[in-house]
């Protein structure tokens, strides 16, 4: 799973040990919550098919847990999954994080 975002946030969860991906209502009618992915960095297009800024695909962040996750309505849900709440990532947990055109989760 991934979860794509710009300097700030970067910088912001990487500074725990254990990851913290904060609930959000995003600019839309999805429903708030912490949103991921399972598209990779390379993929064409990635930030038109994410419908986010070009600057919120950055930096990526990939894991492993996949539980407490739920896929959004619609065709998209293919790929987009989230949280309602604040969702905890222990290092255990993580892969890889960094920036986006430098290789980091491919």
């Amino acid at each position: 799973m991934l979860h794509y975002t710009d300097q700030d946030g970067w910088n912001a969860i990487r500074s725990q040990v254990d990851w913290m991906f904060r609930a959000q209502q995003p600019p839309s009618d999805h429903p708030s919550g912490a949103y991921f992915t399972t598209l990779p960095p390379d993929t064409t297009n990635l930030a038109k098919k994410l419908r986010i800024p070009r600057r919120k695909i950055e930096f990526v962040f990939c894991f492993s847990r996949t539980d407490e996750l739920s896929q959004i309505a619609g065709g998209r849900g293919d790929f987009i999954w989230y949280s309602p709440n604040d969702y905890e990532v222990k290092k255990e947990q993580q892969n890889d994080h960094g920036k986006s055109d430098e290789g980091a989760c491919t």
